[in-house]
């Protein structure tokens, strides 16, 4: 027999594809939990409401995304070398869980995401513009307001991830590591 914690698993996992497939209008709480493989009342045990369930599967695949690519910057290292770092791994995160990432691109800016559910996961994202304005105190990239320069970071890895999803066969170091300097490019001086 499943666990509590099991069973919400298996709820955010049945929900993050239903999602993804057919949107938050298209996906009923039933057809999550059939899905699931558990009972409907299990699904609201757990989440009181679908906004409820929705803004928990934004939180926990944003927070997945963190842990996976949580990287320090490392002084001893050239800013280059910290940014592609870290580029590549958002990249290959997105690349290896693409059900999470379109999740994440699609809903990031819906109705259904809660401002605070939205300000919880963004001040994660604080070290991310710390380690942009590393960048522009040391003179190696422009200045830009940080929301700008979030909106190119995130730009640069969705088309990448997607040329690859189009192109799996393109997928190899050499043209990833091409598309890093085309986002290199854009934001050094």
């Amino acid at each position: 027999m499943l666990n509590l914690n099991e069973k919400k698993r298996q709820i955010l996992d049945a929900a993050l594809q239903l999602f993804v497939e057919n949107g938050f209008h298209g996906t009923s709480t039933a057809e999550i939990a059939k899905t699931a493989g558990v009972a409907t009342g299990t699904l609201f045990h757990h989440f009181k409401t679908k906004q409820e369930l929705i803004n928990s599967l934004y939180l926990n695949t944003k927070e997945k995304m963190l842990l996976a690519v949580n990287e320090d910057y490392n002084a001893k290292k050239p800013f280059k070398i910290n940014i592609k770092t870290l580029w590549l791994k958002f990249s290959y995160f997105a690349i290896e869980n693409s059900d999470m990432f379109q999740f994440i691109l699609i809903f990031h800016s819906s109705p259904y995401i809660t401002s605070l559910t939205k300000e919880q996961i963004e001040t994660r994202f604080d070290d991310l513009i710390k380690f942009y304005k590393k960048g522009m105190e040391c003179s190696e990239i422009k200045m830009v307001n940080d929301e700008m320069m979030l909106d190119y970071f995130w730009g640069t890895i969705f088309s990448t991830v997607n040329h690859f999803n189009k192109h799996p066969e393109r997928l190899n170091e050499k043209n990833i590591n091409f598309a890093f300097e085309l986002f290199w490019d854009g934001i050094s001086k």
